[in-house]
């Protein structure tokens, strides 16, 4: 005779186990038994999606559940919306609630439209004192009247929020959040002339962890990002609209993402010698996370720093020693420049972009990390019978000295039929470091 070991255990049990499956997935064990018919209505979690619901019964299901949990405390409310097919005031209504009741991590996914319409958050939700973890996307949120108060905010995620009625509503919800420590701040495009953050002022004694995204604008704005944040230990930026960006006091800075044309290209300055401010809001973001010791950086980032190099030296980055950037082979004079900054670089990472540009004439100039430090490059997505690509292979095994490792990854499928050949061309390349081994992926 079978044991239904699972059913014997307590409802606190039951219902925390059930809390880490989608919602429509937790309703589903109500048809096991009596003792489960009722069982999801108590777990203190409601994560759903509004396409699982025909018409409008989501409204019915999401108010059914509030009401059966009236007295109890909530662990976490997620919503999404994949059409646009709700009243704007339910979601406002359902948000509020969740907050009252104490939740810890909400979740709100509005419908993403062309149309200039955000539904508006609760003010609620700027004096929780249980909130952990918020995310809000394509959503709107207003600057409220009294001090925000969020004690316990350690994740914000904002991804297309429009904020009203006062530009530095960000600085003042940051300022509330004395433990914040990780932050995504991803802009929506300002199609509809709102306010999207004219003017970014971080500051945080607290945040670790910093991803800022803004790759569209209309143009003919001004817009300014200040980061100010000593614990901070990985930033992520990608921001092409921003005329002026101050950073500051990023002495833990560890990890940096770069993909940034410092609005050079889109609606900015050409970078020409004339143009100072431009030249010093790239000199003094450098100078700011150069002592970062893991960076990425984007094919695009390269070119602008190779121009503002011609205007004047880039900033070492003494501390360096993880270096992934996109690169094509026509065009290796930008990483050289770069590298030249990087002193004590030991790891390079490449991603491989096949050009159409014409290739540069012989490269000659070897940076001193190819002399002194770099141990190991590995270069990705190479193409077999690409020539700029394998002239890359061929630079950095003639003039690595202490290199201990190439790795070489092709995208082609047929790799293994033409592995040999490729192997003979290697052994055709001179070889600098007695040491390095190459390994063929």
């Amino acid at each position: 005779m079978s044991c239904d070991r699972i059913s014997e255990l307590p409802d606190s049990l039951l219902t925390q186990v059930l809390s880490y499956l989608p919602t429509k997935d937790s309703v589903k064990t109500s048809v096991l038994s009596k003792r489960w018919e009722l069982l999801w209505l108590s777990v203190p979690v409601l994560d759903l999606k509004v396409s699982d619901f025909p018409d409008e019964d989501y409204a019915r299901f999401i108010d059914k559940f509030m009401d059966f949990n009236r007295n109890s405390r909530m662990q976490m409310f997620k919503i999404k919306y994949d059409d646009y097919t709700y009243d704007d005031d339910r979601l406002t209504g359902w948000v509020s609630t969740a907050v009252n009741r104490g939740i810890e991590h909400l979740d709100a996914k509005g419908f993403e439209t062309d149309m200039c319409i955000r539904e508006f958050m609760p003010l609620d939700i700027y004096k929780s004192n249980t909130l952990v973890s918020l995310v809000l996307v394509t959503v709107g949120i207003v600057n409220p009247e009294f001090v925000v108060s969020l004690p316990c905010l350690k994740i914000l995620h904002l991804e297309d929020v429009w904020y009203f009625d006062d530009p530095l509503i960000m600085e003042k919800v940051i300022s509330g959040c004395p433990v914040l420590e990780d932050l995504v701040l991803i802009r929506p495009f300002d199609f509809c002339d709102l306010d999207v953050l004219q003017f970014l002022r971080l500051r945080s004694l607290t945040l670790k962890r910093f991803r800022l995204t803004f790759e569209y604008s209309n143009g003919g704005t001004f817009y300014s990002v200040e980061i100010d944040a000593p614990r901070l230990e990985y930033l992520n930026f990608n921001d092409d609209n921003s005329d002026m960006v101050i950073v500051k006091n990023l002495t833990s800075l560890f990890m940096i993402d770069i993909d940034t044309e410092f609005n050079v290209k889109l609606g900015g300055s050409p970078l020409e010698p004339g143009d100072l401010s431009k030249r010093d809001t790239i000199r003094d973001f450098l100078t700011g996370v150069s002592c970062v010791r893991h960076m990425i950086i984007s094919l695009r980032t390269l070119e602008v720093l190779y121009r503002y190099s011609k205007l004047g030296p880039i900033p070492r980055f003494d501390n360096l020693y993880r270096l992934q950037a996109a690169i094509s082979g026509s065009l290796l004079q930008l990483l050289l420049v770069f590298l030249e900054s990087c002193p004590n670089l030991e790891n390079l990472i490449l991603d491989f972009v096949v050009s159409t540009e014409p290739e540069q004439g012989g490269v000659d100039y070897v940076p001193q990390c190819l002399l002194s430090s770099l141990e190991s490059v590995e270069i990705r997505e190479l193409v077999i019978g690409e020539e700029t690509g394998m002239k890359l292979v061929k630079y950095f095994l003639k003039n690595s000295v202490v290199l201990q490792r190439l790795t070489l990854h092709f995208k082609d499928s047929s790799i293994a039929n033409q592995d040999s050949d490729i192997k003979k061309e290697l052994h055709t390349f001179t070889k600098r470091s007695r040491n390095c081994e190459v390994i063929i992926h």
